[in-house]
C-alpha cells in the first residue's frame, strides 16, 4: 500500500511538472515563428486552460502541503505578463476631451444568419447595431452580399467605401472599410497562400489624413460543431481531432508568413494609423506579438472584463483586435455581445492627437 501511495505521488509530481512546462512553452511561443517550428504555437493555443489547470494544481499543492507546489507557482509567474491581454478588472483610463473617432471591427461571417435569422435579416440587424453605436468607420471581414443596392440603402450613413475584391456582378466580398469621412487613397497588400488580402484606406479626418488597415488572416479551417459531432458518432476514433490539429498547424505557419508582410508595411507608415482585423490567433501567439509590436492594443488600454470576441469557447478566444500607433489616445473600448455572427464586434473610440 505504501509503495502504491509512493508511486501515485511521483506520478502526480510528473504530471504537475509536464503541465507546468507546457504553460512555460505557451508563454514563450510568442517569440518563436511557426515557420521555424510549429510545436510551441499549440501550447499558446491552450494558454487559458493551462493557466486554469496550473492554478488548480497550485491550490491542491497548498492544501496538501506538497513539496511540488513550487512547480505551478514558478510556472504561473510568466503567465502574469499576459493576464491583462485576456481580462481586465481595473477602470479604463480617462482621456481628455476633444474630437474623437469611433471605429469598429467585425467579422460578419458573410451574413450567414444566426439565431434562426435569414441572411437578409442578419444584414438588417447588423446595420442597425452600427447605426445605434454611431460608428464613424467600420471594418468588416468575411463580407459578402450580392445585392449592392441593398448595401447602399442599409449602409447609407457610410458614403465612402473601400473593399478588397469585386466580382463581375460588382458585389462586395472579403474585407471592407465603410467610412463617414472621405477616402482619399486606398491600397492593398497581397498575402501568401491565400485569397485573402490586407486593405487600407487613407481618410480625410477633419483636414488630417489618417490610415485604416483591415485584414482577415488565415483561418484554422475547422468547424468546432462538426468536430464534436464526428467524435460523438465515433468516440473511439481520434482521426477528426488529429486532422483538426493538422489544419491548425498549417494555419499557424501560413499566418506567420502573412503577418510578416502586414507588420513590415505598418512599420513603414509615417502617418497616424489604426489596424483592425480578425487575426485568428490569441494574444499568446507569434502572430499577435509580431503585429502588435510598437502599437497599442485597444483592449489593454480601454477594455474591462473578459475581452473574448469569438462567441464559442467564451471567454477564452480573443482573436479580433484594434491596434493604434502613438498618434491616438484611448477613450473607450467595447465588445458588443450581439448574436449576428460567430464573432462579436469590437468598438473603440479614440482621440487623434
Amino acid at each position: 500500500m505504501k509503495a502504491l501511495s509512493f508511486l501515485l505521488r511521483w506520478f502526480l509530481k510528473i504530471i504537475t511538472f509536464i503541465l507546468g512546462i507546457a504553460l512555460v512553452f505557451a508563454c514563450g511561443c510568442v517569440y518563436i515563428s511557426p515557420t521555424i517550428t510549429w510545436i510551441p504555437a499549440f501550447f499558446g493555443l491552450y494558454f487559458v486552460p493551462l493557466v486554469l489547470v496550473n492554478l488548480l494544481l497550485l491550490l491542491l499543492g497548498l492544501l496538501k502541503r506538497s513539496n511540488a507546489t513550487w512547480i505551478p507557482f514558478i510556472c504561473l509567474l510568466p503567465a502574469l505578463l499576459f493576464a491583462d491581454l485576456f481580462v481586465r478588472w481595473s477602470r479604463p483610463q480617462e482621456a481628455e476631451s476633444g474630437v474623437s473617432l469611433k471605429i469598429a471591427t467585425y467579422n460578419v461571417c458573410n451574413f450567414q444568419g444566426y439565431e434562426k435569422k435569414t441572411r437578409e435579416e442578419t444584414l438588417v440587424e447588423i446595420s442597425r447595431v452600427l447605426d445605434a453605436s454611431h460608428i464613424d468607420v467600420v471594418c468588416m471581414q468575411e463580407f459578402f452580399y450580392p445585392d449592392t443596392a441593398q448595401i447602399a440603402r442599409l449602409f447609407g450613413a457610410y458614403p465612402y467605401q473601400c473593399f478588397s475584391q469585386k466580382n463581375q456582378k460588382k458585389s462586395y466580398r472579403g474585407n471592407v472599410i465603410f467610412s463617414r469621412f472621405p477616402i482619399v487613397a486606398v491600397g492593398e497588400l497581397t498575402l501568401p497562400n491565400t485569397f485573402r488580402t490586407c486593405i487600407y484606406a487613407d481618410l480625410n479626418f477633419h483636414g488630417r489624413i489618417i490610415r485604416v488597415y483591415t485584414t482577415h488572416l488565415e483561418s484554422n479551417n475547422i468547424s468546432l460543431n462538426a468536430m464534436v459531432d464526428r467524435i460523438r458518432e465515433i468516440p473511439e476514433n481520434p482521426d477528426e481531432i488529429i486532422r483538426a490539429h493538422r489544419r491548425i498547424r498549417d494555419a499557424f505557419q501560413i499566418r506567420a508568413l502573412q503577418v510578416e508582410i502586414v507588420a513590415d508595411h505598418l512599420q513603414t507608415t509615417d502617418i497616424p494609423f489604426l489596424f483592425c482585423g480578425d487575426l485568428n490567433d490569441t494574444p499568446t501567439s507569434y502572430t499577435y506579438h509580431r503585429l502588435q509590436k510598437g502599437l497599442n492594443d485597444s483592449f489593454k488600454y480601454g477594455g474591462k472584463g473578459f475581452g473574448a470576441t469569438f462567441r464559442y469557447l467564451w471567454p477564452a478566444l480573443r482573436i479580433d483586435y484594434i491596434f493604434y500607433n502613438q498618434s491616438f489616445n484611448m477613450r473607450s473600448h467595447q465588445t458588443l455581445k450581439v448574436p449576428f455572427s460567430d464573432h462579436y464586434p469590437v468598438v473603440v473610440e479614440l482621440f487623434v492627437l
